[in-house]
């Protein structure tokens, strides 16, 4: 599940979304906007949420980046 698709999932809630590119606190009313549009300020909602939980009235996320697509065959590489 995407951080976005989590959004959704809640919408009108707080979401904390904590990656190694830090932190980004999502406000309810965004949240809400979110579950509608599509920003493209915000890089992490196509990232993987790997672990949530619920506490002081808002969700905290813990996102990963999404694995790079890597070729079926190695290029080996003549020297």
């Amino acid at each position: 599940m995407t951080v976005l698709d989590f959004i959704r999932q809640h919408p009108a809630q707080a979401v904390d979304v904590i990656s190694s590119e830090g932190c980004d606190h999502v406000t309810s009313r965004r949240s809400l906007a979110l579950a509608r549009d599509r920003p493209e300020d915000m890089e992490v909602l196509d990232w993987a949420v790997c672990h949530s939980s619920f506490s002081g009235g808002a969700w905290h996320v813990l996102a990963i980046a999404p694995a790079l697509e890597q070729d079926a065959a190695p290029k080996l590489a003549m020297a």
